[in-house]
């Protein structure tokens, strides 16, 4: 096989989840490169991080690849984005990079129409997926009149300007119960300086074990390669991070899978993609929330499972095969926090039970334990990091409002 390196731009748990698979697949090690080091992808046997305060200017960016170009020399420097900012600054930036870097990206339009959520929908619509009833505000007025009632979600068209603005009370996404509260809500974000668009979504009954999440890979030729789907039994609750899973069941769904393809034969889209969506027990389909132009930050449940998220981006840019598609379907149980937080907080019902039976079975697994990378300094600060989560769920659970 040709000589390649992953280069992971990104130094949190994803980055290392997919540093983990491509050293239990291929035992290669990844280069990290990041703005600032964070705890998952430190001190790790297979992970070198790199990191440039301004990595995120675009010149700086260029500058320091291309410095670093001919330690890569030899074979293929795959470039794989682990986070929706540095897809988009990948996106835009491909073409300046040194040959030896093979950006595994979508142009920058694409990624820019998919990463505003107002833009995906239409995506959607011509795809005729299902997908939430929304309606879109750029700033603080509520329109005299919403399409759909109370609760209702409410959450940033751009992630990373919401973030660069914080206010009190501020969560990633919110669930109100009534208009008084999504007019305060609104006041606040745009108060704070936030000046792209909200969207507010009809409010999708139900919990976290009606979510779907789904783990893709699109070829160099623009065909799927991989479709891995998963049901979430919790979700995280501090306030920044509300959305993120912690325990999930992977499985399949043949029907899933081909909406899911339905809506990328109308995406010009290549590499990694992560999808959200949440079964509507009003009319029985499945909607699609949202489209994370990357692999997710839980996707370790996929080659957990079985199906080695690294392999497909190997297969395609290296060893350049043309496989028909994965549909995965083996069940295990991957967990983001301790068992006895799934144990205590998921909500009794069928993805519960799912889970701890496979539990009992063994068939669980994590990623930042289990990979034999015991460098006892990592140990350490990946053990207190875990710990944390105790508080955060004695104090955040079920805490989806608006502070005060």
């Amino acid at each position: 096989m040709e000589k390649f390196t992953p280069i992971l731009l990104g130094t949190e748990i994803g980055a290392y989840g997919l540093a983990r698979a491509f050293w239990e697949r291929y035992g290669v090690k990844s280069v990290c490169y990041g703005t600032f080091p964070l705890t998952p992808t430190a001190n790790s046997k297979f992970i070198e991080v790199r990191c440039d305060a301004n990595l995120m200017d675009p010149d700086r960016f260029v500058e320091v690849l291309n410095r670093d170009a001919s330690d890569f020399a030899g074979g293929k420097a795959l470039v794989i984005s682990c986070g929706d900012d540095y897809s988009i600054l990948l996106s835009g930036l491909a073409d300046r990079l040194d040959p030896v870097y093979v950006p595994v990206v979508s142009d920058q339009e694409t990624l820019e129409g998919l990463n505003d959520k107002s833009r995906f929908y239409e995506f959607c619509e011509r795809a005729h997926v299902p997908y939430p009833k929304t309606v879109t505000v750029d700033g603080p007025a509520v329109p005299a009149k919403l399409p759909f009632g109370f609760p209702v979600a409410v959450k940033p068209t751009d992630a990373a300007q919401y973030r660069e603005h914080p206010f009190e009370g501020q969560k990633k996404a919110f669930i109100l119960e009534d208009r008084a509260s999504l007019e305060e809500t609104l006041r606040r974000i745009y108060a704070s300086g936030y000046a792209s668009k909200i969207v507010i979504q009809d409010f999708i009954p139900g919990d976290d074990s009606n979510m779907r999440v789904l783990n893709g890979y699109v070829r160099s030729d623009g065909k799927v390669s991989l479709l891995s789907l998963g049901n979430p039994v919790l979700e995280d609750c501090a306030p920044m991070r509300i959305g993120n899973y912690v325990a999930i069941v992977s499985y399949g769904d043949e029907a899933i899978y081909e909406t899911v393809e339905q809506l990328m034969d109308h995406i010009d889209y290549f590499g990694f993609f992560n999808i959200d969506m949440k079964y509507d027990p009003r009319d029985g389909s499945y909607k699609i929330f949202d489209f994370n132009p990357r692999q997710g930050r839980s996707s370790f449940f996929t080659t957990l499972a079985g199906y080695n998220l690294a392999q497909y981006v190997v297969e395609d840019l290296v060893e350049g095969r043309r496989d028909a598609c994965t549909h995965a379907t083996n069940e295990v149980l991957w967990v983001g926090v301790p068992k006895s937080i799934v144990r205590r907080y998921a909500r009794e019902g069928e993805a519960k039970r799912r889970a701890l039976e496979l539990m009992r079975e063994g068939r669980v697994g994590t990623t930042v334990f289990g990979a034999h990378d015991a460098s006892p300094r990592r140990l350490w600060a990946m053990a207190k990091l875990w710990m944390h989560y105790y508080l955060d769920f004695r104090r955040w659970f079920g805490h989806h409002e608006l502070d005060d």
